[in-house]
């Protein structure tokens, strides 16, 4: 077995392993879905036809008919040891010292009891104690292989010892034994690639024809502030660099509204035809904002996004203004005609001129809903949700705290003018 020699314990280790620990509740919620997802949350409660639930600060809402049951206590593992939730609660008032003195004593009146073992790991994590935490992780393991917590803690060790490898097969032990969320997120964490302390370059431009190399700067220049725009307002950013192609054999034209780009043609790569051009017009300068933006949602979500919250999220971000098309819609909502949003999940290609001018059409309307009524921290969130491989009917009420129906119902009631803020013209007669 390879050995490892970790660094002295410094109070900045010592924070930092407090603040791993911490970021699970101690006094967990745990909602299980009827498709077998598990949310962990601070506390979870009923009020009417949702369960409202707390989480990392923010308040979230779900359908009572998709939660199969509420279990409360640490990961639903009722604890009566009083010793052990002493040292619980000392661990989280940030007292690791006195956490390892109640768990040595719970561990010192039973041997056996595994929640006196996590409690112990833990208290020796917060302290910087590696080793000894190490022993103790292990040990627990061994006396029950089943037990998730004791996997994911044992993972928690050995990220901190640098055993990077090791960490992520006890994590996805604990994930096979019992999904978790928290555990997903670090693993995800740990099998990111490494990251170099040089700065990875965020585009890689190429040419199909002739190089345009003072297009290509420009076009670098362009992109480069989008994409510091977009991190910002998303709070995250593609792993990987985008790479563009400039066709400058092709002549340039507006790829975002027809519906044979809809799908696959922003696979990673943005292609834009680019002939005739010298400098980026205000019509490139928008489809390029519009192409980098499906690169990020692709980035964060992979495969796992309907097309209409991924064409009304670049819609967007491109600078689209979000009422354009309302009173157009509107009417087909008043007519009882408006396509319903879970139509719309998947590619567009294949439409209609006028169905794939209407889909584009209700999705920056749909997104400007979800911004209108929940500011751009929903958007986050349902992207987040999304990313975690929620489906989309479970990711809108996790994010946005309405069911895919409310949402719809809620977005054509502003549509129709029900609620005091819809809009109040429209068009002569709706298109066919």
């Amino acid at each position: 077995m390879p050995q490892f020699s970790p660094l002295p314990p410094s109070r900045a280790l010592r924070a930092g392993l407090l603040g791993l620990l911490l970021a699970a509740p101690v006094g967990a919620d745990v909602i299980t879905l009827t498709n077998g997802h598990v949310i962990e949350a601070d506390r979870a409660w009923y009020e009417g036809s949702q369960l409202r639930y707390e989480k990392n600060g923010g308040v979230f809402g779900l359908p009572r008919d998709l939660v199969q049951k509420v279990e409360a206590g640490p990961r639903g593992e009722p604890i009566t040891d009083s010793e052990v939730l002493r040292s619980r609660e000392k661990l989280a008032a940030q007292d690791p010292g006195e956490a390892l003195r109640f768990a040595r004593l719970a561990l010192f009146h039973n041997p056996q009891s595994i929640p006196a073992m996590q409690a112990l790991i833990e208290a020796q994590l917060a302290l910087g104690e590696l080793p000894a935490a190490r022993e103790t992780a292990e040990r627990a393991v061994r006396m029950d292989e089943r037990n998730p917590r004791s996997r994911s803690l044992l993972g928690d060790v050995l990220v901190a010892l640098g055993d990077r490898a090791r960490a992520e097969e006890e994590y996805r032990h604990s994930l096979v034994l019992r999904p978790d969320p928290l555990v997903r997120r670090k693993l995800a964490e740990i099998a990111a690639p490494a990251q170099t302390a040089a700065p990875e370059a965020q585009f890689r431009i190429r040419y199909d024809g002739g190089v345009n190399e003072p297009l290509g700067v420009a076009v670098l220049k362009a992109l480069t502030e989008s994409y510091s725009d977009y991190t910002k307002r998303l709070g995250f950013s593609p792993d990987l660099p985008v790479t563009v192609v400039l066709e400058t054999n092709a002549g340039f034209r507006d790829t975002t509204r027809a519906p044979e780009w809809a799908e696959g043609w922003n696979d990673g790569t943005i292609r834009v035809p680019v002939m005739g051009l010298d400098q980026p017009t205000p019509r490139l300068l928008r489809v390029l904002r519009h192409e980098l933006a499906h690169s990020f949602v692709a980035a964060r979500t992979g495969n796992n996004c309907p097309v209409w919250l991924q064409e009304g999220i670049a819609q967007w971000l491109e600078g689209g203004d979000p009422a354009r098309d309302d009173a157009t819609l509107a009417l087909l909502a008043r007519a009882g005609r408006l396509p319903n949003l879970l139509t719309l999940e998947g590619p567009f290609r294949g439409l209609a001129e006028a169905e794939a001018a209407i889909a584009y059409a209700e999705s920056l309307s749909a997104v400007a809903h979800i911004l209108r009524t929940r500011g751009e921290a929903g958007v986050v969130r349902l992207v987040a949700a999304l990313s975690d491989r929620l489906p989309s009917e479970e990711a809108l009420p996790v994010a946005l705290a309405l069911s895919y129906a409310e949402f719809q119902k809620s977005w054509e009631d502003f549509l129709r003018g029900t609620d005091k803020n819809g809009p109040v013209g429209t068009p002569a007669s709706p298109p066919r």
